[in-house]
């Protein structure tokens, strides 16, 4: 059907009907939205790691150092949820930002307890 067409059709509905059907057009729009990123990103996980890994480290470090779990897993589960809207983060990379926050002196870990340096 054509952009034309559909319009005329659209017309003579019930202002009602209008917004029920622009509601799902929007709805369409955002699941084909998120169907074509999720088919872009494996050209993104080919980029070299390093550029990929930094954002994530900076804004964790950010955030982290504002709240300052005090127990391991708090401190998984806080950058879970940071990650959570973003189509979430795998337990080997979180583990990874760990390390790297350990690596730059940010925090210590000792007996599941987190202190920052």
């Amino acid at each position: 059907m054509e952009y034309n067409t559909a319009l005329e059709a659209v017309v003579s509905l019930s202002y009602r009907d209008k917004l029920r059907l622009a509601q799902l057009l929007i709805q369409l729009a955002r699941k084909e939205e998120e169907e074509q990123a999720v088919k872009s990103t494996p050209k993104q996980a080919k980029q070299s790691s390093l550029k990929e890994e930094m954002p994530d480290f900076n804004y964790v470090k950010e955030r982290l150092l504002k709240s300052k779990p005090r127990k391991l897993s708090s401190l998984q589960n806080f950058i879970d949820a940071m990650f959570q809207f973003k189509g979430s983060i795998s337990e080997s990379k979180r583990n990874q930002i760990i390390a790297n926050l350990k690596k730059a002196k940010v925090l210590r870990i000792e007996n599941d307890n987190v202190t920052y340096i």
